[in-house]
């Protein structure tokens, strides 16, 4: 099937979200926009080398500073660092990502520069480095022992040639309160779509947002999804605030649906017109619904929810015996 029959049906099936057969995943066709670009020879430690572990606690900003290489960023290093040291810097999303490989050189006494010698783009996630090297990996930032730091680095080369997939269940979308679980896709897509020396910009407006990039998934219930991570990141627009704000404002037709009467099963607002009869003209199958000539005993449904097919109609009560049934959201099946 194609990507988007794929989609639908991971709306439609919510099973099939929450459950993927070891077969999928393990033949899973990853897509990789930069796949190849990092060199596995610059994972190399030479002799008397020093590898420090970072991790930045701040992922989206962190992810920007990274893309565009800003020496005025402050990073999570420790005074003692010297020159030649390498640094590696992991972001503390969920799952933590892998996003650079440094190294401090010294120009003049007392100020140290950073080089990147790899930029992760295509994930790499800190728990298959685990899962390779079969051990953990320390969560806070510190200097590796030269035997952990040749494993960290080999297997990171490993990762680079073949890489793993990533499955991410994405959180809500809420410009006000935005899910810890989109971290992760707003990692990725900020180092894929960053550009040395350029500002972060918000695909709107073109606003500069590296002090605060704001992710938005645009995907209709895209919350509660579990893709692989790249299909994810496809769909993310890297927005500001306001614009990010707008994105979540209801449109015409999403106000005219709330003046529907919500369904008495699901409480969806957003049903179908039940047309009797054989009308005159053709109804538009999106917005009305044909009932055919048979009336039903009693009051006819007036409406049809999208999403669970029931059919009910809204009546109000008065004192006559005939109509004392006739409530409002009654619930007629098909």
């Amino acid at each position: 099937m194609s990507r988007r029959e794929l989609i639908t049906r991971i709306q439609t099936e919510r099973a099939y979200a929450g459950h993927r057969p070891s077969c999928i995943i393990d033949d899973y066709p990853l897509r990789r926009p930069n796949l190849g670009d990092v060199k596995p020879g610059l994972l190399v430690r030479e002799p008397g080398q020093s590898v420090y572990w970072c991790r930045q606690a701040k992922p989206l900003e962190s992810a920007a500073a990274l893309g565009q290489v800003d020496q005025n960023y402050l990073w999570n290093l420790p005074e003692t660092m010297q020159a030649g040291d390498l640094i590696l810097t992991a972001l503390k999303s969920t799952p933590a990502l892998v996003a650079s490989l440094e190294i401090a050189s010294s120009e003049e006494p007392g100020k140290l520069t950073f080089t990147a010698l790899a930029t992760f783009t295509d994930p790499i996630s800190v728990a298959d480095i685990e899962s390779t090297i079969g051990e953990k990996l320390p969560r806070r930032s510190q200097y590796l022992e030269d035997p952990l730091a040749d494993k960290v680095l080999e297997s990171i080369a490993e990762l680079v040639e073949r890489p793993r997939p990533i499955f991410v269940t994405a959180g809500a979308c809420s410009p006000s309160k935005p899910a810890k679980a989109n971290r992760v896709l707003g990692v990725a897509a900020i180092l894929q779509r960053s550009a040395p020396g350029q500002p972060l910009a918000c695909e709107i407006c073109e606003r500069d947002i590296s002090a605060r990039p704001q992710i938005h998934l645009p995907q209709a219930h895209q919350d509660s999804l579990r893709w692989e991570i790249q299909d994810h990141v496809d769909e993310l627009v890297l927005l500001c605030g306001d614009c990010h704000q707008m994105a979540h404002q209801p449109t015409l037709q999403q106000l005219r649906n709330y003046a529907k009467p919500a369904c008495p099963a699901c409480g969806e607002r957003n049903p179908r017109k039940v047309v009797w009869g054989m009308p005159a003209f053709g109804p538009d199958d999106d917005e009305f619904v044909t009932a055919g000539c048979v009336m039903p005993f009693g009051p006819p449904s007036q409406w049809e929810c999208r999403a669970c097919k029931t059919r009910y109609l809204v009546a109000e009560f008065d004192d006559r015996p005939h109509q004392a049934w006739a409530i409002y959201g009654q619930n007629l099946q098909r």
